[in-house]
Formats: structure tokens, C-alpha cells, sequence
């Protein structure tokens, strides 16, 4: 089979090269060699061997083409690099070229998707968030940046700031030279708010207002009436002054008085047609300073409030015992309808809404001052408020005397009506004082402080409390109803002795007797606080600021001073009866007439001190009923304070004259009226005194210094009268919970301790070196006794150690008894003399260990006054 089989073919390699030709011919030469005549005489001996040398040849010839195409592919990439392109295979073009014609489409595709979706973001913005004003013909327009006729965008957060406008009390002519505030004008049938100048200071800008929906117009400003004028201006259109009235054809077409609303003073109402949550509680009328100016105290946006109107509402006053028919009081009523300007209350906490103020200007004499006013946004839409104007000529609490007015017909049934007066001022005011508090919130219900406030601060000479309902417990509610009605008993005779100071007291003085004759039974105000807005989330406190504020126009020109305090506050003067007092001496020594407010500064009694053991001491003469009170009283139990009082417009509170007041705060007033100021009044006269549990949570606070502060203690006897008489009055009406027990009266010994003084010091040290000789003496004739012992008997120790022990009890024992009067030294000294005899008794052996029952006292520095006031170190072991 070998003879017959055919030589090996061998196909030649093709060469893609110029470069492998020289490898090929070579390959040719080579295959000759096995070929032709030498072949076929050498095959059957040869055949394998050359077969595999050709096989060689051939993978040796590969190895070099594939180095030199490696070598080429290089050179080329090189090349490719310096701008020249690569060869590719018709393959590897077709599939390159349907690659880059899906990617292409594929974008195109998502960029025309992106497109449509923004464009359809853009139009579901303006459908869902454009202003609901469009829709009843009024709609706002964002201030433009260019000429008159620029008008684009909304109004939002992007308005003016309302705090860059002048004073509230600036509405002279020279108010019209502001840039922030402008003109009205009528162009087109549209109302347009015109700045009084531009960004370059000569073309107007505008805020924009349209009034009616109706596009087009050809009427202009003559259908209104008005002529063309303010040429001066550049514009060939009336110009109206910010805080005018509208003409009066277009206030006949604005809706008119609410009569489904009933007047409100003192209750939150809504503005309707706001983006965002707008209320109102009431309005006050200020004519101070030459001003007049409505007042209205809402709440709103902190950052970019809406524009609103005021509209004024007039009417005759309607008669006591008169009545008329609907229309005819319909027709009693006019209006009159002016912009307004936001003002937000500085403390907000910057959280999404905060108090406000909106200013309405009344300008004479065009404007007369109104009985009634309504907040709107939308001047098409019927109001949705209705507020009740205070501090006009028309004011109940000012009015004259009733004058007669002779009825039609008969004339036998006459009606009575006040005469319109105009507030009192200065010198006029009462010398009264009220108090405002904070909204009650958490449903508070703890009745017998309650009575323990009020009583205190009448004690004071407080004649008047202003609270705000948000949530009150069933107790506390009925006590302040019944203050409110007047249904407790006014009574008062006791009496209490001042405080001798130490240097009078040595002297044996008097005591001077304090007597609250000038006391009266306080009145009390509560006011609904319905705000429907989240408590610290959205605004500070129930709206605190608010309360605060309307707190201060309601009892401004009634009151010659106001106290904005907590619960938990009471400022105590120290060396007058009452706060009025206080007041006119510091006005008499400080002489400064400038003066509007009078700031405290802030003391801590925290709560978690323990109680003064006087408060559980009982009433001297009283019987167990006066006890109890005075020991549930907290400005009785609690007389130990931090030393530290916190400085200025830090905690501090302050009683102010509110006519010299414009916004009040919290902790101090933030602004006053031109030429006022606050006077920081000296802790020696008086502070605040602010009964609250430490303020970082923990018991902590207490180990700061402290000291024992009894002022409050001057009125103790009158104020568990008080107390005790109103919660006899009230205990079964307002199902009143019982007193506290009477704790146990400490003993004689405890009482001598706390009542020592420092005479006795010396006598104590006196006492204590003769005793301490004493035991020196002791201590040697039981050491010779005991070395006699050891010397006589050789018995083991626990005897003697036993008879020793029964020694040293007597020694201890004696001496207890010998040691008169001072329980605090008598422990120190038998703790002293056992330690000595035991010591002596033992010698050698083993030491008895101290009782496991010996307490460790903590030591404290105690701070008490002088006669001078000023703060005494002492040391204390409790």
C-alpha cells in the first residue's frame, strides 16, 4: 500500500505581502529539493523524513510572516494616529455602518422624547401652579425689568421686600418718593401698581394688577372718569399715590358689605383666594405721631408675603332699641378700598410662617376713619373677613357719657348712644397696670396656680389679665371664668411684716407693717386662639408673637402699663409693695422721660431645689387650712435661686408703656416709637423670678451656686388669704382637687440649727476647745489604765479587748450627754472622741472599723444677703 500511495500536495502560501516574497521563493526552493528525480528515487526512504523537515519549514516561515505582519499592523496605527485611516474589510465596513445608524437613531429618538417632556413639564406648571386670581379677573404679575409695557411672570416669592419701606409712621407727602411703594394707574380698563422708578431711574416698572378679566378694552382711563394727567411721569395716564382710595365708579363694582359675616374682634378669620395660608385676628386704628393707620394683626408666608387690600366699610352707628329692614341697612353701608403693605414680626424663628402686621393707611382728608375692615387678595370676590376697628373716637372703653336722642313718633321712648371721644393720652392714661400671657396650649388645667398667679400679681397691683384660649383644661377654665365674671369674693384684711434687715433687727426696730389697702379684685379677658396653623412646625408657639402684639394695641390708652410675663414669671421688686410703686421711683431718681419699656433681668428658682422649711412652717395664728395653702404655694416653697442671673434681653422680661411701643417681643421690644427707649432696671430693685425645672433636662442645674432668696416671703400672710378664700369660693363649683397634706414639722433640734446666727459662733468654738481638753485628759487616764492592765494579767486579747470596747462606749455616751445645744457639732464632736478613745484604748491591736451606717454629707457654698445686699459665703453640709 506504501507503493501505491501518492506523494503528500502541498498548496502554496499566499502571500499578502511584498514582504514575504523572499520567504516564499524559499519555500520553493526548498520544496524542490524534495521534488522531480530525488523525490521519487528517495521516497520510500525518505518520504517521512523530508515531509517533516518541509513541516518545519513551514511553521518557520509562518512565525516570520505573522512578526512581520505584527511589525505592519504597527506602522499602520502609528500612521492612523498621525490622520491616516485604517483599512478595513468590506465586512467590517457594512458592520461598522449599521452600528453608527442605530446609535444615531436611537438619539435622535430620546432627544425628541426629552423635548416633549419638558415642554409638557413646562405646560402642567403653568395649568396646576398658576395663580387662582386669573380665573376671576385679577391676576399678579412679577415686577419687570425693562420699560412700562415689559409685564411677565407671577407674583411669588420674588416680590419686594416689605421691611425695606419706610416707617409705619412715614405717610407724609415724602412717602411718594420711594421707590418701593409707587402709584396706581388705569390704563386699558386695568388697575397697575407703578413703581415711582425703574432699575435705571427713569422708566417705571410695575408690579401689576389687573382688575378685570376682560382682555382689550378700547375705554382706557376715561371709563372710569378720571382725567388724563401725570405728564410728569413720562405717561399720558391718571397716576394715584400708593394708599388712596379707588375711584369710585370701580368701588361700585367691587362686592359689597358681607352681611352673612358678623363682625369679629378678637377671633382668627381666613383671606380668601391666597396661595398660601393667610389669616387675621383684629384691627386696631393708630393715630400716633400725627399717623392714621389701620392696624391689622394676622399671621402669614415669612419669606415673600402676598399683596392684599384693605377694604374700609362705613355706616352710620345703628341706635340701641332701633331696627331696620335689610336693605335699607344694605344701603347704610359704603367703602372705600386702599393696597396694603405686609410687615412681618421680626421674631419668627424662620420657620414658614410667622406673625404680621398689614398696614392700611387712611389719609386725610379724603378717607374718614372706618367702623369695620376686610383683608382681600381678590377684589372681585366677596370678603371673607370682617373685623371689628379698635382705638377709634368710636371706641366703647372712650366714649362720653350717653347723650339723649329723641325717637320719631312718640317720642316718649328715647335712645341712647355714646359720644365719639378720642382716646386719652399721656398724663390721661390710668395709672393702671395689665398683664399679657401667651396662648394656653396642652390643654393646661392647673387651677390652683392659676388662682396663685392672679393673686399674686393683684397683690402687685396688676388690675387686669389677658389671655388666649388655644386649649384649656375644665378646672382652669372655670376659675377663669368665674374671675371673669366676677363671681370670687374681693375681701382682704391681713397684713404682713416686712423684713427687718440684720443691722435694724440688732437694734430691736419695729417691723413695718404692709397692708395692701388700694387692693382690688382683678379682671380678667379671654380671647378664642383658633389658629389653624402646626405649633412649631410651621409657626412658633401658637402664634405667640401674634397674641403678644394684639395684647399691646388692646390694652393701649387703657393702660399705663403693660407686663408681658408667663405663667411661670413674676417680677418682684424688693423694696416696694408693689410694681406701680417701683415704677415711680425709678421714674423719680432716673428722670428720663424717653423712657417706654423697663427691663427685668431673669433669676431661676428651679424647681427640682428643695422647699424651704418655712413654707411647711404653717401661718402664725392660722390653723392647719392656711398651712396647707401656704405649702402648695410655689413662690413660697420654692426661695432657693440660681446666683447667676442671666444678662439682658436673655430671658429677661418687661413692663412697658404701650402707647411707645410698635412691635413687641418676647424678651424685649423690638421697636419703639420715635424718641423711646428701654431702661435696664437694677436687680438690687428687682428681677424676674422664673420657677421652671432645669432647662437642659437632668438635675444638673442644681448643682450650680445658689442662693436663699425670701422676698416673696413678704407677702405670704395676704396671699394665703386670697388663695385660701377663693379656693373655699370655687372648690365645689370647679371641682377644685384637694390640698396637699401639711408635712411634718421639724424638730426643735433641726429648727435651732437652720435658725442660728452668727453670734453664736464664737460661743460654739469656745465650747468646742473645752471639750476637745476634755477628751485630751480622758484619752491619757484611759491609756495608763489600759498599760496597767497588759502589765497584770497575761489573759488573751478579746477579753481586754472586749472590756476596752465597753470603755469607750461609756467615754462616747458621756460625752453626748455632757454636750448642750448644737445637734450639728454634737455629731462632730462624739464622732471625734470615739475615734480618740478608740485609738488609745486599742494600742497595738487590730482597729475596730467605723459603723456602716455613718452617712457621707455633701458639702455646698451658700450665698445669703446682708444687710447691704450684698452676698455672704457660707458653707453647708447636707
Amino acid at each position: 500500500m506504501l507503493g501505491n500511495r501518492s506523494p503528500p500536495t502541498y498548496k502554496q502560501l499566499a502571500t499578502g505581502t511584498g514582504g514575504s516574497a523572499s520567504s516564499v521563493s524559499n519555500l520553493g526552493s526548498n520544496s524542490k529539493s524534495c521534488s522531480g528525480h530525488h523525490y521519487q528515487q528517495a521516497y520510500l526512504g525518505h518520504s517521512h523524513a523530508c515531509y517533516h523537515h518541509q513541516q518545519q519549514q513551514q511553521q518557520q516561515q509562518q512565525q516570520q510572516i505573522q512578526q512581520q505582519q505584527l511589525g505592519h499592523h504597527h506602522h499602520h496605527h502609528q500612521s492612523h494616529s498621525h490622520g491616516s485611516r485604517t483599512s478595513l474589510t468590506p465586512t467590517m465596513k457594512r458592520g461598522k455602518k449599521n452600528w453608527g445608524s442605530r446609535e444615531r437613531s436611537s438619539m435622535s429618538f430620546l432627544i425628541v422624547i426629552l423635548f416633549f417632556a419638558v415642554f409638557g413639564l413646562i405646560i402642567l406648571t403653568e395649568v396646576f401652579m398658576i395663580d387662582e386670581r386669573s380665573h376671576s379677573g385679577l391676576m399678579a404679575m412679577r415686577a419687570g425689568g425693562g420699560g412700562g409695557a415689559s409685564l411677565g411672570g407671577r407674583m411669588g416669592d420674588s416680590m419686594p421686600d416689605y421691611d425695606n419701606v419706610k416707617d409705619d409712621y412715614d405717610l407724609d407727602d415724602s412717602i411718594l418718593s420711594d421707590n418701593k411703594l409707587g402709584f396706581i394707574q388705569f390704563r386699558d380698563n386695568k388697575l397697575k401698581i407703578q413703581e415711582a422708578a425703574g432699575a435705571d431711574g427713569q422708566r417705571p416698572r410695575y408690579a401689576g394688577m389687573l382688575l378685570n378679566g376682560a382682555a382689550g378694552g378700547g375705554a382706557g382711563g376715561g371709563a372710569f372718569g378720571v382725567g388724563v394727567g401725570g405728564a410728569a411721569n413720562g405717561l399720558n395716564m391718571p397716576l394715584i399715590p400708593w394708599g388712596q382710595l379707588l375711584p369710585d365708579k370701580v368701588e361700585e363694582t367691587l362686592p359689597h358689605f358681607p352681611f352673612g359675616t358678623a363682625p369679629s374682634d378678637g377671633a382668627w378669620q381666613v383671606v380668601n383666594g391666597t396661595r398660601f395660608k393667610f389669616f387675621v385676628y383684629s384691627a386696631y386704628f393708630d393715630r400716633r405721631d400725627g399717623a392714621r393707620l389701620v392696624r391689622v394683626i394676622g399671621a402669614t408666608k415669612t419669606r415673600g408675603p402676598e399683596r392684599v387690600w384693605c377694604r374700609f366699610w362705613y355706616g352710620s352707628a345703628p341706635l340701641n332699641n332701633s331696627e331696620s329692614s335689610p336693605s335699607t341697612t344694605r344701603a347704610k353701608y359704603t367703602s372705600a378700598t386702599v393696597m396694603a403693605r405686609v410687615k412681618i414680626i421680626r421674631e419668627n424663628w424662620n420657620l414658614k410662617y410667622s406673625a404680621c402686621f398689614v398696614l392700611c393707611p387712611v389719609r386725610a382728608p379724603l378717607l374718614d376713619v372706618p367702623q369695620y375692615v376686610s383683608v382681600v387678595s381678590r377684589l372681585r370676590a366677596p370678603p371673607g373677613n370682617l373685623l371689628t376697628l379698635r382705638n377709634t373716637d368710636h371706641d366703647a372703653d372712650f366714649a362720653q357719657p350717653l347723650a339723649n336722642v329723641s325717637g320719631s313718633g312718640s317720642g316718649t321712648s328715647d335712645s341712647r348712644r355714646p359720644l365719639p371721644h378720642a382716646p386719652p393720652s399721656g398724663e390721661q392714661i390710668p395709672d393702671r397696670m395689665a398683664v399679657c400671657v401667651k396662648p394656653f396650649h396642652f390643654s393646661y388645667d392647673q387651677a390652683l396656680y392659676l388662682m396663685e398667679y392672679l393673686e399674686f400679681y393683684a397683690l402687685l397691683g396688676v388690675s387686669h389679665f389677658t389671655f388666649y384660649n388655644h386649649t384649656l383644661g375644665p378646672r382652669a377654665s372655670c376659675v377663669l371664668q368665674s374671675y371673669q365674671r366676677g363671681q370670687i369674693p374681693g375681701n382682704l384684711t391681713a397684713f404682713d411684716l416686712e423684713p427687718l434687715p440684720p443691722s435694724e433687727a440688732a437694734n430691736n426696730a419695729t417691723p413695718h407693717v404692709l397692708k395692701s389697702l388700694h387692693y382690688q379684685r382683678p379682671t380678667v379677658s379671654i380671647l378664642p386662639w383658633n389658629l389653624r396653623m402646626r405649633s412649631q412646625k410651621e409657626i412658633r408657639t401658637e402664634g405667640l408673637f401674634a397674641a403678644l402684639n394684639d395684647c399691646l394695641y388692646r390694652t393701649m390708652y387703657r393702660y399705663k402699663y403693660l407686663a408681658l410675663v408667663d405663667l411661670d414669671e413674676f417680677i418682684v421688686p424688693r423694696y416696694t409693695d408693689t410694681l406701680n410703686e417701683l415704677l415711680s421711683s425709678l421714674n423719680q431718681r432716673f428722670r428720663n422721660r424717653n423712657t417706654g419699656a423697663y427691663s427685668f433681668q431673669n433669676a431661676f428658682y428651679y424647681l427640682q431645689f428643695a422647699d424651704d422649711p418655712l413654707a411647711s412652717s404653717g401661718i402664725p395664728g392660722g390653723n392647719d387650712q392656711l398651712g396647707s395653702v401656704r405649702a402648695s404655694l410655689v413662690t413660697q416653697r420654692k426661695t432657693r435661686r440660681r446666683y447667676k442671673l442671666h444678662p439682658q434681653k436673655q430671658r429677661s422680661k418687661y413692663i412697658c408703656k404701650p402707647e411707645a411701643v410698635v412691635e413687641a417681643g418676647n424678651h424685649f421690644v423690638w421697636e419703639f416709637s420715635p424718641g423711646m427707649g428701654s431702661l435696664n432696671v437694677p436687680p438690687k430693685e428687682a428681677i424676674l423670678q422664673h420657677y421652671r425645672v432645669c432647662e437642659f433636662g437632668g438635675n444638673d442645674c442644681i448643682k450650680a451656686p445658689s442662693i436663699m432668696d425670701r422676698t416673696t416671703t413678704k407677702y405670704v400672710n395676704r396671699l394665703v388669704q386670697r388663695v385660701d378664700a377663693v379656693y373655699r369660693h370655687l372648690r365645689q363649683r370647679c371641682d377644685l382637687p384637694a390640698l396637699p397634706t401639711l408635712p411634718k414639722r421639724p424638730n426643735a433640734q433641726s429648727e435651732m440649727q437652720h435658725k442660728e446666727k452668727p453670734k453664736l459662733l464664737q460661743k460654739m468654738r469656745e465650747l468646742n476647745a473645752q471639750q476637745e481638753g476634755k477628751e485630751q485628759v480622758s484619752a491619757q487616764s484611759s491609756a495608763t489604765t489600759n498599760q496597767q492592765q497588759a502589765k497584770a494579767t497575761t489573759r488573751k486579747t478579746t477579753t481586754t479587748t472586749t472590756t476596752k470596747t465597753k470603755t469607750t462606749t461609756t467615754t462616747t455616751t458621756t460625752t453626748t450627754t455632757a454636750k448642750p445645744k448644737n445637734p450639728l457639732k454634737d455629731a462632730t464632736t462624739t464622732t471625734t472622741t470615739t475615734t480618740r478613745t478608740t485609738a488609745a484604748t486599742t494600742g497595738n491591736a487590730k482597729q475596730i472599723a467605723p459603723s456602716a451606717n455613718v452617712r457621707r454629707k455633701r458639702k455646698m457654698i451658700v450665698f445669703d444677703l446682708d444687710e447691704m445686699g450684698v452676698p455672704i459665703a457660707r458653707v453647708e453640709y447636707h
